[in-house]
């Protein structure tokens, strides 16, 4: 009898060592870790499509920012191992049919996953592999030191921006009446979006400035690995009278500028470069100005043809909102984009991205405004002939790098043959 009961004392005694074990295994930095899922919704993608094999889902702590990619099987993808908490889980896939490529992706923001076995259903929709891509952005601008009667001085640079289009397709495109817009917000930090009451307004992202490449449909082709930069001001910014080399690019030779007028503003005298201009189509905000620019925080760049006309006048109101003209609104069809990059101020900015998943499932920042840096696609393959073929799976946390400093048609990117004022 004793003897039994030492045995059961001792195995009793194993039970709670391995259920210490147990536990403490279980745990992450004092935390329980937990095992949860997301399932992929694949509906109302058209049936005749060809379908993933499987997704890379990632889920994102919006606390932490600590991240888990993992793949999914049969719908399904499961992490283990994870703390409690808030998360943006992002899904993204792909398959093949012919010579087109599909790219699925979709997010879900701010889940509560706080105990095993909770789920998500993320939504996915398909694109076809994009033949125009916003392949490089250089939205920071940069610092500029400058001597003044003997003392030192520091301002800051943000006439260098550019946005950077590159032909990713085997086939010429024509890039007449192409348009270049950025996502409309109802606050500065992005955490508002506005509220429209229009019909089918789910079907819509709203903007205030809409610039569009002018031609008849013939005049600017656009040949496979070419690319066109469109410049908010079409100069040699690291002229002695501008930056003395301080900013990290000339574009003087852009394609493209987002001329308003001519004439002095903030220290500088802004000048028609040899550039084409841009037509701004469309002025919701009201705002004559004389320049153009997007914040050097960053902003959801979209560019879109449209099929429709784009509305000059009789602008939409938000509903959440008094009615000013700052507020006055510009709706793009979803259907009318294509290609979206989503460039938010920052880790803290996770939790108010707002770009339609459908266009955009991920995101990318910069250290800080003024820091010189860009974000550029990532290569998918170099092709026999040279040309460069980016990734393009509409999910930007996938698809863009950081870089230190811009850099114009980066990777071999040949100027299309009509740009005769290009050094």
């Amino acid at each position: 009898m004793y003897k039994d009961m030492k045995k059961y004392s001792l195995i009793l005694a194993a039970l709670a060592i391995l259920g210490a074990a147990s536990v403490s295994c279980d745990k992450v930095g004092g935390t329980k870790s937990i095992s949860v899922s997301a399932v992929i919704s694949e509906e109302g993608i058209a049936e005749e499509l060809p379908r993933p094999d499987s997704y890379d889902v990632t889920f994102t702590n919006t606390t932490t920012m600590q991240s888990v990619t993992v793949k999914s099987e049969n719908g399904i993808a499961v992490a283990t191992g994870i703390i409690p908490g808030i998360y943006n889980i992002s899904a993204a896939g792909s398959a093949v049919e012919g010579s087109y490529s599909y790219y699925y992706a979709g997010s879900a923001q701010g889940v509560s996953l706080l105990k095993d076995n909770d789920n998500a259903t993320v939504t996915v929709v398909a694109s076809k592999e994009s033949a125009l891509i916003l392949k490089e952005i250089y939205y920071t601008g940069c610092k500029v030191t400058k001597e003044v009667d003997g003392e030192t001085t520091e301002n800051n640079y943000f006439r260098d921006q550019f946005y950077e289009i590159y032909n990713n397709s085997p086939e010429t495109v024509y890039v007449d009446g192409l348009c270049f817009a950025i996502q409309l917000f109802a606050s500065y930090d992005y955490s508002i979006v506005y509220d429209f009451d229009i019909e089918n307004k789910d079907n819509y992202v709203f903007t205030q400035n809409v610039w569009q490449i002018p031609g008849d449909g013939t005049k600017y082709p656009l040949k496979p690995g070419e690319s066109i930069v469109l410049a908010q001001w079409a100069t040699d910014h690291k002229a002695a009278d501008l930056t003395a080399g301080q900013s990290p690019v000339d574009l003087s030779g852009a394609e493209f500028e987002f001329f308003i007028k001519a004439g002095p503003v903030w220290g500088a005298t802004l000048t028609d470069g040899d550039a084409v201009n841009l037509e701004r189509v469309s002025n919701a905000m009201g705002y004559p100005g004389i320049q153009y620019l997007t914040s050097t925080s960053g902003c959801n760049y979209l560019i879109f043809k449209p099929s429709q006309p784009v509305r000059t006048s009789d602008y939409i109101v938000p509903t959440n909102d008094t009615p000013t003209v700052n507020n006055y609104a510009i709706e793009i069809l979803r259907s009318d984009i294509i290609d979206a990059v989503q460039a938010i101020s920052g880790e803290d900015a996770v939790q108010n991205i707002g770009m339609p998943s459908s266009l955009d499932a991920g995101y990318i920042w910069c250290s800080n405004d003024y820091s010189g840096e860009s974000i550029s696609r990532k290569v998918k393959e170099t092709l026999a002939d040279g040309r460069v073929v980016y990734q393009d799976t509409n999910n930007t946390s996938n698809d863009f790098v950081l870089n230190s400093t811009p850099e114009i048609r980066r990777g071999g990117a040949k100027v299309p043959s009509w740009n005769t004022w290009i050094k």
